[in-house]
């Protein structure tokens, strides 16, 4: 090797250590959230939760969430979290799938929260039903809640969700992503610097 193809190496390898350590900043500046158990009553039973890769985002698989034949189910899921200190929550993403049978008539999935603890603020928007009136075998609906956090400090809040499905004569839905009896909620929580 003669000398500018070392100094090129060195540059190359130089801009790469730069960039990972860049890298490291960037993760570092945006820490995890801990996420502890969820709990489902009403209706519904937590079959598993996952927490994804980016330390923000939890995966909670419901069993026994489906209404058919006029029927409605309920579910109440409640989810503690511990925000770290120095950040707060800025903004929640819940993205909602799973599938609905409906020959005739419609189906319905309805949504509210409510946010315990000053760590996690107030939501500031309510969305509304959503409303399918033919069959689909996996739809997803999304939830983007503005938040007002209350504190900047951290600490543990808890995050409540209450879902009811509703059913007419004939049709079913059913909050599902693996099978009839399985559901799947994704929430994401953004949290920015004090």
């Amino acid at each position: 090797m003669n000398f500018k193809q070392v100094s090129a190496l060195l540059c190359v390898s130089t801009v790469l250590s730069m960039n990972v350590i860049a890298s490291k900043a960037l993760a570092q500046e945006q820490p995890s959230i801990q996420f502890l158990k969820a709990i489902g009553s009403g209706g519904c039973a937590i079959g598993d939760q996952l927490t994804g890769s980016d330390g923000r985002t939890l995966s909670i698989f419901l069993d026994n969430m489906i209404a058919e034949n006029g029927k409605r189910q309920k579910c109440l899921l409640r989810v503690d979290t511990i925000i770290p200190s120095g950040f707060h929550v800025q903004d929640v993403q819940i993205l909602y799938q799973g599938s609905t049978e409906v020959p005739k008539g419609k189906t319905s999935l309805a949504r509210s929260y409510i946010f315990a603890g000053g760590v996690l603020g107030v939501a500031k928007a309510k969305p509304a039903p959503s409303e399918f009136t033919s069959s689909n075998p996996l739809f997803q609906t999304q939830d983007d809640l503005t938040v007002a956090s209350a504190s900047c400090t951290g600490g543990q809040g808890q995050l409540g969700i209450n879902i009811i499905a509703q059913s007419s004569a004939g049709t079913s839905i059913v909050l599902d992503s693996v099978d009839a009896n399985i559901g799947d909620v994704k929430l994401h929580i953004d949290i920015a610097p004090c």
